[in-house]
């Protein structure tokens, strides 16, 4: 997550143009672009991306996005940033399977130490 006070001018940046078939995100058609920052407002970063300004918000974390209300481009400390975001919604999109998919008898059969320890997750969030 990116503090806007982090981010000072000249600043390298990597900006992700989101790939799409279809209205599907193909994560494959990512375009990863390292660029710089050109300015720093309050809560708007402007960085150059191949010659055009792009004008990102804070409050939309730094994401453009298209008429379909889907991300056009992204903004990235390092590229580092940006495959960890992409492992959490592989994780968060597994779990959420596994809790919505499964019956009843699958909690069952998880131990008494495993349910605590998810328990203790649950609680911290």
């Amino acid at each position: 997550m990116i503090n806007i006070k982090d981010l000072k001018l000249g600043q390298c940046v990597y900006v992700v143009k989101v790939g799409y078939v279809r209205s599907t995100r193909k994560q494959e058609l990512d375009e990863i672009i390292k660029t710089k920052v050109v300015k720093v407002g309050r809560r708007y970063i402007s960085v150059d991306i191949k010659g055009f300004i792009e004008t990102f918000d804070s409050q939309k974390d730094f994401k453009i996005y298209n008429q379909y209300d889907k991300p056009r481009f992204e903004l990235y400390l390092t590229e580092k940033d940006y495959f960890d975001e992409l492992k959490k919604a592989k994780l968060s999109r597994k779990i959420k399977s596994f809790f919505d998919d499964y019956s009843y008898k699958y909690y069952l059969i998880i131990s008494l130490e495993d349910l605590e320890n998810i328990n203790n997750i649950i609680d911290k969030y």
